[in-house]
């Protein structure tokens, strides 16, 4: 009679190895974010796909993306005290911005409704 042996528990320590020499490996990778989240409408109140939208911190880089085909955005910032301006522009619409405060690991909603340009 043959005696097989389990390596169960081998195989989960190798597991727990990897994951914490990959978290090791990108120390920001555990770190807390924050969401900054939005979405663009209309007049009409219908989502409006394809907007730019421009992320400011205070003092810092301008982050740039799209409003997605239901209006949405959504940009991941530090968990930290810190204030946004979030501009919105769209060909033939009024550009418009709002002011956005993060304290810590949240999510900020923030919504446009832009004005058609006259």
């Amino acid at each position: 009679m043959r005696r097989t042996k389990k390596k169960s528990g081998s195989l989960l320590s190798l597991f727990f190895l990897l994951v914490f020499a990959f978290v090791g490996a990108f120390p920001g990778f555990a770190d807390e974010y924050a969401l900054i989240y939005g979405t663009v409408f209309r007049p009409t109140g219908h989502a409006m796909a394809g907007a730019e939208v421009l992320l400011q911190p205070e003092g810092g880089k301008v982050q740039k993306s799209r409003s997605s085909p239901r209006g949405e955005f959504t940009f991941r910032v530090p968990a930290k005290p810190l204030r946004y301006t979030v501009t919105v522009k769209a060909a033939g619409f009024k550009t418009e911005s709002k002011p956005v405060s993060v304290q810590a690991d949240e999510r900020v909603d923030v919504t446009f409704l832009l004005e058609n340009e006259k």
